[in-house]
């Protein structure tokens, strides 16, 4: 049979897959056989030391609990072990090996932040400049905050103040995709002052590939392909605008190892990069300051620490920087982070650049995420013993919600953004009692109230009449206010779909005042 895209993929015969699928429950030895031939060059040299790894994996792979696993390790500042097990593609009989593109999923971002990074290395923007000031198209626009004060750092690190956002389209839905200009003149609008709250947002995200597009008048895609991916000789790595190559990925699949269907999704910029482990693996030892496989120098060394520069640390100490996460072992030594989850997608990343460390595992299944941290954890663990799990994000712990009298009484305003404009009311009797209804609809109780710094979090259910959530069918709404001065402004999640597959989760920025009626009881 002849090999399509060989060096991403190891192809067997469809015979080969009914028979590994039939023995899988025989235990790891169906999957040690189908892994065999997948290895890398460094593969044979490290099986002795990586040998539980490798049987971990196996046994997840034979249990169903994960489809396709690549890894890549990086040890004194060079790739020593990289290896592909199960399947890139089951129904197309394409085993997974270190050269197989997967779905990044957030794992994008920082990719698209050094992209942004070479042009602010040729002088066409600068990070603590208000974004605005490059945004050539749809801008930020305020209400809960300055836009002014929103700068291109804080897009990337997540504190500018604009809300989160995810959407997903199938094929038969390309047309309804927004253009970056759309979706921010839809949704771009401050849910919180610039620099006061974190909130993970792929919006922000939206804003800097409109930014970088604008300014070389190049759609994102190839612009990263030409400043990145190119001159860093990362061969396997595409963006998912392109659809040919796509088609050679690794196929993503649900908890059931059921494959699900290519999807696009609203922001792009976000989460829309295809790369292999051994791709990942290059591009960490660039971050790490060590030369790759291109002789090429897209940036200097002033130039990645700018990347790697906390910009906001949160309660854990896990801060965030301009692309991606940073923390400390037990022993205080730095590392940086970014995990990478979609439908179908469970990818994790660390590197430690001061011991010239790293850990990249990819996945293909929505519930690998645990198998992916546990293999970075024991990779990890073993060469640095004071090696400890962060926390995935920087934001302010949760805790249950007390509903002090800074909280408590109505607080009325009007819910905006998606062509949606409606009254609100949140009542709030205690920190165990709460409503909100939106528009004509009647109040509905608000669940699971927790506090997260100043902020005050809950679910409840509702309807926003808006073209993108009546279309998802959104049913929850999931709230998410800080105190600012006399207000309640923040935003609230429009959520639908099912998590392993399609979903939503569609932000309505809110601006409440206390009412009269309230403040005439208290």
């Amino acid at each position: 049979m002849a090999l399509k895209g060989s060096h991403m993929h190891a192809r067997v015969n469809r015979r080969e897959v009914t028979k590994w699928m039939l023995s899988a429950s025989i235990g790891s030895l169906a999957a040690e056989r189908l892994s065999a031939s997948t290895a890398s060059f460094n593969g044979a040299n490290s099986s002795a030391e990586f040998r539980s790894i490798r049987h971990r994996i196996q046994q997840s792979i034979s249990r169903g609990d994960a489809t396709g696993v690549a890894i890549a390790v990086i040890e004194g500042g060079r790739i020593v072990w990289e290896e592909g097990f199960g399947w890139a593609s089951r129904e197309a009989a394409l085993r997974a090996t270190p050269h197989t593109p997967f779905s990044m999923a957030s794992i994008t971002k920082p990719f698209t932040t050094t992209t942004l990074m070479t042009l602010v290395a040729e002088g066409r923007f600068s990070l603590d400049k208000p974004a605005n000031r490059s945004l050539l198209g749809s801008k930020i626009i305020g209400k809960n905050g300055d836009p002014n004060a929103a700068t291109v750092r804080m897009l990337g690190a997540h504190v500018s103040g604009l809300p989160g956002m995810y959407e997903s389209y199938d094929a038969d839905e390309a047309k309804l995709v927004p253009s970056a200009d759309v979706l921010l003149e839809e949704y771009g609008r401050l849910a919180y002052p610039p620099a006061t709250c974190y909130e993970y947002s792929n919006i922000g995200y939206v804003a800097l590939g409109a930014i970088a597009s604008g300014l070389t008048q190049t759609e994102l895609g190839p612009l990263m392909h030409r400043a990145v991916l190119s001159p860093l000789g990362l061969n396997d790595s595409f963006f998912g605008s392109d659809n040919v190559r796509v088609r050679d990925a690794a196929t993503r699949y649900d908890p059931l190892g059921h494959a699900i269907p290519h999807c696009a999704t609203s922001t792009p910029a976000s989460g829309e990069l295809y790369a292999s482990a051994h791709d990942l693996a290059q591009f960490i030892l660039f971050n790490m300051g060590h030369r790759v496989q291109s002789p090429a120098t897209i940036l200097s060394k002033i130039d990645i620490d700018e990347l790697h520069r906390p910009v906001f640390v949160g309660q854990s100490g896990v801060a965030s920087t301009f692309g991606w996460f940073t923390s400390h072992t037990a022993s205080g030594v730095p590392f940086f982070f970014k995990i990478g989850g979609d439908p179908g997608v469970a990818n994790r990343v660390f590197f430690v650049p001061s011991k010239g460390l790293a850990c990249v595992v990819v996945t293909n299944q929505s519930n690998a995420g645990e198998l992916a941290y546990s293999v970075c954890d024991e990779v990890m663990k073993s060469k640095l013993p004071e090696w400890r799990r962060p926390i995935e994000d920087c934001g302010s712990r949760s805790v249950p919600f007390i509903g002090g009298p800074s909280y408590r009484g109505r607080w009325v305003g009007a819910l905006e953004d998606g062509g949606a404009n409606m009254p609100i009311v949140l009542d709030i009797a205690s920190g165990q009692s709460a409503t909100l209804a939106i528009g004509s609809n009647r109040a509905e109780e608000i669940t699971e109230m927790r506090t997260e710094g100043e902020a005050f979090t809950g679910t409840c259910s509702g309807r926003i009449n808006s073209p993108d959530a009546i279309r998802a069918r959104a049913k929850t709404l999931k709230l998410k206010l800080l105190l600012s001065g006399d207000s309640l402004v923040g935003r609230v999640f429009a959520v639908a779909g099912d998590p392993n597959f399609k979903n939503a989760s569609l932000p309505y920025v809110l601006n409440l005042s206390r009412s009269r009626a309230s403040d005439e009881r208290a």
